[in-house]
């Protein structure tokens, strides 16, 4: 506990010194550490950022795979490359008879579909996956506990607002599609420890992870383990590397999901820009989100979104630049290093536009910014009564901003307009970056 309350107070000096959020700050800071359980092999549970790059490092490393050019346990950044790395999902829903708009950011690659992203990652490496799915609530537990069998850790589908650590709003119950690990099972107490991308494992009594892991019907109760007996990684990576970046470079041009379009890819995000000002477009932002709470609602989202929700920050741009580094050295490619710090320049602009989504010169929007850094350090420490106080005010800043918006129909218009700049800036180099990605992978070949 005095080592936890020691890396959260680094993180927060970090964040002192840098101006960067808790996310990103804290994602820099584990990426340095050597002195974790998991990085000294005294424990399999590994905190992170993004949750299914983290469950595949568990799996990985508890079941004994060493990364070839160290020796070391395989890093997030690496894991999630392999998978596939970035990807983009913009979206913006509204429900006029409810009074209700909400705006959408995704960053990773197959971010609809952790079971795509953790089973390409696995295979690319030389392993192999086992998935059981059934809509047996004894039959569930009895599926986890035969994953668990071997003493390595598996991964469990659940709805995240049905976790009691999150802390969240009962009516996102049904929603929070989510991943975590488990690791044990103690029937005695009648918990399981699990990993949830926090700095400690997390207890939970077993009826609510069995509450939890049924609550989304199409996941049918899944766990995924790694293959009994499955082998070591290839000696020699690269060729996983190459297959990863590959996957990468195509799903951020090719619809995540059948029927919706270019909405899912990097067009969607100059689709984006086109509609937060001075369009005519029937979805446009003036329509859809208005002067008031529901432009409330697509402020806030873009800056969660983007940097607190699972991405490590600057929607998981600079998690990739990380992987895009290593890859350089390994490969011994200069232009993948030159393609890293394109992506570390591209994560800095997403976290601005998070920044200037809600304007620091205004207060309730600076309270809302504040709410969200508690939401994610709370997330990170395990601290349940941190998270229900950080909702709480989070609500009640969404009630004042329904009866008073805190701008101007004015103001808030200009605002718009510079955001919309700052998107379609983005594109720029979003579609410049892809396209030197796929120079890259012309000549690895």
């Amino acid at each position: 506990m005095t080592a936890h309350k020691h890396f959260k107070a680094l993180v927060r000096e970090r964040m002192i010194k840098t101006g960067e959020s808790y996310t990103s700050a804290r994602r820099q800071l584990l990426r340095n550490s050597t002195d974790t359980p998991a990085a000294q092999g005294r424990s399999s549970h590994t905190p992170g950022s993004i949750p299914a790059a983290v469950a595949l490092q568990v799996l990985l490393n508890a079941a004994g795979w060493r990364d070839s050019a160290t020796g070391q346990p395989v890093g997030e950044a690496l894991a999630f490359g392999v998978a596939g790395g970035i990807g983009i999902g913009v979206a913006q829903f509204f429900y006029e008879k409810a009074d209700f708009a909400s705006l959408f950011f995704a960053g990773r690659h197959a971010w609809h579909d952790d079971e795509v992203f953790l089973r390409a990652g696995l295979e690319r490496l030389g392993g192999a996956i086992e998935c059981s799915e059934t809509g047996s609530a004894k039959a569930a537990d009895a599926n986890l506990r035969k994953a668990l069998s071997e003493g390595k850790p598996c991964i469990a589908f659940v709805d995240m607002a049905c976790l009691p650590h999150r802390a969240m709003p009962q009516q996102y119950q049904g929603g929070g599609y989510h991943i975590v690990v488990v690791y044990e099972i103690d029937d005695a107490r009648g918990i399981a420890r699990i990993g949830d991308v926090a700095d400690e494992p997390i207890e939970i009594a077993l009826a609510d992870l069995a509450k939890a892991r049924a609550r989304i019907a199409k996941f049918k109760n899944r766990v995924i383990s790694l293959k009994p007996g499955a082998a070591a990684p290839k000696s020699d990576i690269g060729g996983a590397i190459r297959a990863g970046l590959a996957a990468c470079h195509a799903g951020l041009v090719t619809p995540a999901i059948r029927g919706q379009g270019k909405m899912f890819t990097l067009a969607g995000l100059a689709s984006l820009g086109e509609r937060m000002a001075d369009s005519t477009d029937a979805d446009r932002w003036e329509r859809v989100f208005g002067d008031g709470h529901r432009l409330w609602s697509a402020l806030t989202g873009m800056h969660d979104y983007i940097e607190n929700y699972g991405t490590g920050g600057g929607l998981c741009r600079p998690m990739f630049a990380e992987f895009l580094a290593d890859a350089a050295a390994r490969l011994k490619q200069s232009s993948l290093g030159a393609l890293s710090e394109r992506y570390r320049a591209i994560g800095g602009m997403w976290t601005e536009l998070s920044r200037a989504a809600l304007p620091e010169g205004v207060a309730a929007f600076r309270d809302a910014r504040e709410r969200f850094a508690q939401r994610a350090e709370a997330i990170a420490s395990g601290d349940s009564e941190g998270l229900r106080a950080a909702w709480e005010r989070i609500a009640t800043l969404q009630v004042g901003a329904k009866e008073a918006f805190p701008l101007s129909a004015a103001d808030a218009a200009d605002l718009r307009r510079s955001l919309q700049q700052r998107v379609r800036a983005l594109h720029r180099e979003e579609v410049a970056a892809h396209a030197a990605l796929g120079d890259v992978l012309a000549k690895l070949g």
